[in-house]
């Protein structure tokens, strides 16, 4: 009983923050959007109104799509990634990670600089400006981010297939294809669809893409929320409107996280694969369905860094890289770039290290009773569900009063990084710590080491590259984090991302393409620091 109450401890500072900074003031706008709409009747009438239902319609509609396609084109290459040995197996999963390091913002103008008017590639061939706008464009901004995911996730679901097994079904006469079916096959179905189920909940609570590439025709959930609050002035019927979606999507979340678990049980063995690569039909088709993902989102961002040096309209070497940092504008975004990389940094920075700091004692927690898995998991997945829009503006209208007004913003931009972060840091962790030996942590325990002090010296060391992908997941989120931090700064603490869809919003493309490019090679600094001394970062 005093190892539970020591556990229960451990696990009490993420669920207050996460209570604080999300739970609570969620809870208190959506009691007041209840009480604003006048009950019953007044829910009934904001979810009948034609516009929320075709915003309801396009987030089931852009999330299905997105999901659909993401397995499709994901799966295969995460069978490759996760199946067999080959050289670079390890930097091309690292690689993967880079889309978490961007904000949405850069994906769409990658879309918009290959198949928009004067588009790289609609120049060359009139037809593919069909995938330039629309739902054609925003899907393919969706896929662009979410493929690698259920590549990953695919991956690790293979992983932990039992090798024996496989053995076993071969050695009495099995067909490859039933061992495909009876003993590894399932295990890479739960990783895909978990990934499947992950892209509909990111896709569908997509908010750029609609925004800038469609507008109101295709306004998801989010950008409908967003539009009810700041355009139209009526956080009453937006509160409802979140409210809506938090039940509308509770059972794709619940869904995720129960094979997300299944994932990181220690039934499964994770590790290298012990398949060596043979070339043949199948290996081959597996491989270049691979590089052809990897190609894609190279392609993407390639055509961003392109435009930077070859700028639309014309415009010599480095004159959009010029005007990026020209005063004219700084006075035009109301911040300078200089600034606004630095506010990117450091509100990153901040809440990569609250989350790790969090993530750590919830672990151990976790592992020493599995079963409370579940019910934390659902607990850090329910901010993503009320939106990172209603999250900002939750806290916005509960804290920023109590913490001083404007001169509180940065604090509510790091807090609300930490709580979209929180759930895949607790992820990136969980899984490699739940395939670990305990005998290490037993030895030490008998020796008289407290059990969190034989956690800490004995299992965390072993997974610093566990370790080391809570931190890049939070970092990179909160590298990239554009939907609540465009709602909650000003200009004073205006980031990277705001500033981007600052210039996008106002047509001045090349210069957004340069500040896209700084992004991006943030994002390479950021990757070559984290890959040096060939430590392997991996989901």
């Amino acid at each position: 009983m005093k190892h539970s109450r020591g556990e229960l401890t451990l696990l009490a500072p993420i669920v207050a923050f996460v209570a604080l900074f999300a739970l609570l003031p969620v809870g208190l706008l959506f009691l007041a959007s209840w009480v604003g709409v006048g009950g019953w009747g007044g829910v009934v009438g904001v979810l009948s109104l034609p516009l929320n239902q075709r915003a309801i319609e396009n987030s089931l509609e852009q999330g299905g799509l997105s999901g659909v396609l993401a397995v499709a084109l994901g799966y295969p290459a995460g069978v490759f990634v996760g199946r067999y040995a080959w050289p670079g197996r390890s930097l091309f999963r690292s690689l993967l990670l880079i889309p978490f390091l961007l904000p949405s913002l850069i994906v769409v103008l990658g879309v918009q600089d290959l198949f928009g008017s004067g588009g790289l590639v609609s120049s060359w061939s009139s037809p593919f400006a069909f995938f330039g706008q629309g739902v054609p464009g925003i899907v393919l901004a969706n896929l662009a981010f979410n493929v690698p995911i259920v590549l990953l996730l695919t991956a690790a679901g293979c992983e932990t297939a039992s090798p024996e097994l496989e053995e076993t079904v071969l050695t009495l006469g099995g067909s490859p294809a039933r061992a495909y079916r009876d003993a590894w096959g399932p295990p890479t179905w739960v990783g895909a669809v978990a990934g499947g189920l992950l892209t509909f909940l990111f896709s569908a609570l997509s908010f750029a893409p609609p925004l800038l590439l469609c507008g109101t025709r295709c306004y998801t959930v989010e950008a409908r929320i967003w539009s009810l609050d700041q355009l139209l002035l009526a956080p009453a019927d937006a509160g409802v409107l979140a409210l809506a979606m938090v039940g509308l999507f509770l059972a794709p979340t619940l869904g995720y996280l129960v094979l997300v678990r299944r994932l990181s049980a220690p039934s499964g063995r994770r590790g290298r694969p012990t398949r060596p690569l043979r070339w043949g039909g199948w290996t081959l088709a597996l491989a270049i369905e691979t590089a052809a993902v990897l190609a894609g989102v190279v392609t993407l961002l390639g055509a961003v860094l392109y435009r930077t040096l070859a700028p639309f309209g014309g415009g010599g070497l480095g004159s959009a890289w010029a005007t990026l940092f020209d005063p004219t504008t700084a006075a035009r975004l109301g911040v300078g770039i200089p600034a606004a990389t630095v506010n990117t940094l450091l509100f990153a920075l901040a809440a990569a290290g609250i989350t790790v700091v969090l993530a750590v004692p919830a672990t151990f927690a976790v592992l020493q009773r599995p079963g409370r898995s579940s019910g934390l998991g659902f607990l850090l997945f329910v901010p993503l569900l009320f939106s990172p829009i209603v999250l900002a503006l939750s806290l916005a209208t509960f804290w920023r009063p109590l913490l001083g007004g404007e001169g509180s913003i940065w604090a509510l931009v790091i807090v609300s990084q930490a709580v979209l972060a929180l759930p895949f840091a607790l992820q990136s962790l969980g899984i490699p710590l739940a395939g670990l030996s305990t005998s290490a942590r037993e030895a030490a325990e008998s020796l008289g080491a407290p059990r969190f002090s034989a956690f800490l010296d004995a299992d965390l060391p072993r997974v610093r590259d566990g370790l080391i992908t809570a931190g890049l997941f939070a970092f990179a989120l909160g590298l990239g984090e554009f939907t609540a931090t465009f709602f909650l700064v000003t200009p004073r603490f205006a980031t990277l991302p705001v500033a981007l869809y600052g210039l996008i919003h106002a047509r001045q493309l090349p210069v957004a393409d340069a500040a896209s490019g700084l992004l991006i090679l943030l994002s390479l600094a950021v990757f070559l620091v984290i890959s040096v001394g060939g430590r392997r970062v991996e989901l």
